[in-house]
């Protein structure tokens, strides 16, 4: 021990009459940890993708009041236009096999002549992300949703129907999936699923 202590300067032990145990334990603490193997646990990447998700309501006149009509070509008058409130948006994801789902609503306010009234609905919204080889138990990052556009449509009675008029809006998100995997250094290759079950596993990631 003392002669490995005397590799190392910084000890300042070799006029001790006994080792330096304060030293040497530093030492220790400072070395690499020894593993049981050259594997190492990383992530790997299922997919990744940028995705459009719409948003879609549509409201039956009366609904509105007496004061909103539709006319020729879907021309509300007086114009409305919507709020919405994305702090408050809610969204769920599922994870299926080969693909991931996202669900959920979109809270807003609607404005009549840019007047923000009363009425405050929740847009509802879902979209199918195909990702080939996702399985339930892999991990899914999602960015928060943002707003891309909004429009507002009045689509005008036909026969016995009545008129509409319809709210959408178009967000954007990422989406990743990942999961982990034992590789083997150096080049890091793919030795096995850290869970080789993942993808018999029903369920999902919300």
């Amino acid at each position: 021990m003392m002669s490995d202590l005397k590799a190392r300067p910084d000890c300042h032990c070799q006029d001790k009459p006994r080792p330096c145990y304060e030293c040497e334990y530093n030492q220790v603490q400072r070395r690499r940890p020894q593993l049981a193997s050259d594997c190492i646990v990383v992530e790997s990447l299922v997919c990744s993708q940028r995705v459009s998700v719409v948003a879609e309501l549509a409201i039956p006149i009366p609904t509105l009041g007496d004061i909103i009509s539709i006319g020729p070509g879907g021309v509300i008058d007086p114009p409305l236009s919507l709020r919405p409130d994305i702090s408050h948006i809610v969204s769920q994801t599922t994870v299926l096999k080969d693909m991931i789902v996202i669900t959920g609503f979109l809270p807003a306010n609607v404005t009549i002549l840019g007047i923000e009234t009363p009425l405050q609905i929740s847009i509802p919204f879902q979209t199918e992300i195909d990702c080939p080889g996702v399985c339930p138990e892999d991990r899914i990052f999602q960015t928060p949703l943002k707003i891309e556009t909004k429009i507002t449509q009045g689509i005008e009675a036909v026969g016995i129907s009545i008129a509409n008029v319809l709210f959408k809006v178009l967000l954007s998100t990422n989406v990743t999936a990942t999961r982990p995997v034992i590789v083997k250094e150096p080049n890091l290759n793919i030795v096995g699923d850290v869970n080789e079950n993942r993808c018999e596993v029903s369920g999902n990631n919300g």
